[in-house]
């Protein structure tokens, strides 16, 4: 994972969401504030876009903003670290909480624990005392909590519902008192008990889905247990957003599946992400998409559903390309 100055939002970006020029921008930013990043190209330090954002109405109130679908390989490790990387770009103080134990956010964003590093198992009874020791700084803004195979136990020791209800929640709201603003859950692809003690700390959830009938099933599914748990716990009914990833505009099949989406779920709001070359490069390379400066379709998708759950354009229930 690059590293600060080399993630950083740009004017050029900040100036066309605001519809300024760059020039008007950076009259606005202290010259410290400013990064050159390339000949071309100047970021903003977090901290200076985030007062900028402020200063727009922008709110930073703390968040849980929980990944999950039951279906792998359809992007939802992509989008937590991607909205991740995003959002500490535009001055949110970020921890990913990676819950799933194949770690792939933890791989993603090289921060794979050491055999002795605490993990969420091993914090979460007591996460006043042992939170801070298991984070992993990897800029200003962002932040992780690992994930390794011990995560696999925690439906073994969550089995108490009170456990459920409390486990994440209780690890959130630690990390709210340190500062955090916005936490992004990375749940395993499932609807195992570490995921009901996630959608019971969730403000937001987030649900990816592809093409495939499998992926769609799944995303009813998963809709009806979130009513499910919360109805049973007695909390409040998180936002719910799909995004829909991998979408080929060449493929029938992809048009059929949006068209299904937003016939079966209308009221939701939906990010369609169009598939793109881009992902399969910046993974390998350690990266995501808002590490590199080079404009293309995966980046405007991710900065349209980024901008959209934060808030810092309005929200669209149809949210497509």
């Amino acid at each position: 994972m690059t590293t600060e100055p080399y993630s950083l939002l740009t004017t050029r970006e900040l100036a066309a969401k605001y519809g300024t020029t760059i020039g008007e921008l950076e009259q606005q930013f202290q010259p410290d504030e400013l990064v050159r990043l390339n000949a071309a190209t100047n970021g903003i330090t977090p901290t200076a876009v985030r007062r900028f954002l402020m200063e727009r109405d922008v709110s930073y109130h703390f968040r849980v903003i929980v990944h999950t679908t039951m279906r792998g390989g359809i992007g939802k490790t992509t989008s937590t670290i991607t909205t991740a990387t995003r959002a500490a770009q535009y001055g949110f103080k970020t921890c990913v909480l990676d819950l799933d134990p194949q770690g792939s956010s933890s791989l993603a964003l090289g921060a794979v624990p050491e055999e002795d590093d605490p993990i969420f198992y091993d914090i979460w009874q007591r996460p006043e005392e042992l939170l801070a020791d298991a984070l992993v700084p990897l800029s200003s803004h962002l932040t992780i909590l690992p994930s390794s195979l011990e995560n696999a136990l925690l439906d073994a020791s969550l089995l108490n519902p009170g456990s459920q209800k409390k486990a994440v929640k209780g690890v959130c709201d630690q990390l709210r008192l340190q500062g955090y603003d916005t936490v992004i859950v990375d749940c395993p692809p499932s609807l195992g008990i570490a995921v009901i003690s996630a959608i019971c700390a969730a403000h937001t959830i987030v649900v990816p889905v592809g093409s495939d009938a499998f992926s769609l099933k799944g995303l009813d599914l998963t809709l009806d247990e979130i009513t499910s748990i919360c109805d049973t716990f007695g909390l409040p009914h998180p936002a719910v957003r799909i995004i829909y990833t991998r979408y080929d505009q060449r493929e029938t099949v992809s048009h059929h599946a949006l068209s299904r989406i937003k016939e079966r779920h209308p009221k939701l709001p939906l990010t369609v992400i169009r598939t793109s070359s881009e992902f399969s490069k910046v993974l390998a390379a350690g990266e995501t998409v808002f590490s590199r400066y080079a404009r293309n379709s995966a980046r405007d998708d991710y900065d349209r559903h980024v901008s959209a759950l934060l808030g810092i354009t309005p929200q669209s229930a149809g949210d497509t390309p």
